[in-house]
């Protein structure tokens, strides 16, 4: 299951713009493993658009983590990474979820899908 996640994570960095096809692969891989699964059930490519609304289904999945962004606002194609991290005072996570992209969305859509992906590994999510 992690390499399906990866696959999709590294497809989302690469892309300029999600299309529905891929906004479905998202839903599909988080449907069964997230909190609220109406709510993952309705996501769409425009959602998955809106870094408010990533950063919102972060907060869902992973409530307290630290997001941090940086990245150079380029367009068409910025540069962004995104670092999901369980706690912001210390240097000792366990695993540290990571993403970059073109578009800031898919760097935070990215690193959930590499948290998620290690959660389940790691039976911390369903």
């Amino acid at each position: 299951m992690t390499t399906e996640f990866e696959s999709l994570a590294r497809r989302i960095e690469a892309a300029d713009k999600l299309d529905e096809a891929t906004a479905q692969q998202v839903v599909d891989a988080l449907s069964g493993h997230f909190p609220d699964k109406d709510q993952v059930q309705s996501i769409s490519a425009d959602q998955l658009a809106s870094s408010d609304y990533v950063i919102h289904l972060i907060d869902d999945a992973v409530p307290g983590w630290s997001i941090h962004i940086t990245g150079t606002a380029v367009e068409p194609n910025g540069h962004w990474h995104c670092i999901l991290r369980r706690s912001d005072s210390r240097d000792s996570d366990e695993f540290i979820g990571q993403g970059r992209g073109k578009v800031l969305s898919n760097a935070l859509t990215a690193a959930l899908l590499r948290t998620v992906a290690y959660m389940i590994g790691h039976h911390q999510i369903a």
